[in-house]
């Protein structure tokens, strides 16, 4: 059964938004949510299945970081 669009993060963040923060995911990424959230990653994770705000919007500043992190490493090395 799939959620309703209206359930998730409370209308605030779209289908799209939350299925592309999906797919930028890697390992890891929910145990720093859990730590930023002062919970256990599996608190953290279903937080963020079942459309938490605040670990939607913690989710998307990890990724991003990690990303932009990455990306300076590389140019940099």
């Amino acid at each position: 059964m799939e959620k309703n669009n209206n359930v998730l993060t409370n209308g605030l963040k779209c289908k799209k938004e939350i299925d592309s923060l999906e797919q930028r995911l890697q390992y890891g990424d929910y145990t720093t949510l859990g730590a930023a959230l002062s919970c256990s990653p599996d608190a953290a994770k279903k937080r963020f299945v079942r459309g938490n705000v605040e670990a939607f919007n913690a989710l998307d500043r990890i990724i991003t970081n990690r990303e932009e992190l990455v990306k300076d490493l590389q140019n940099n090395i």
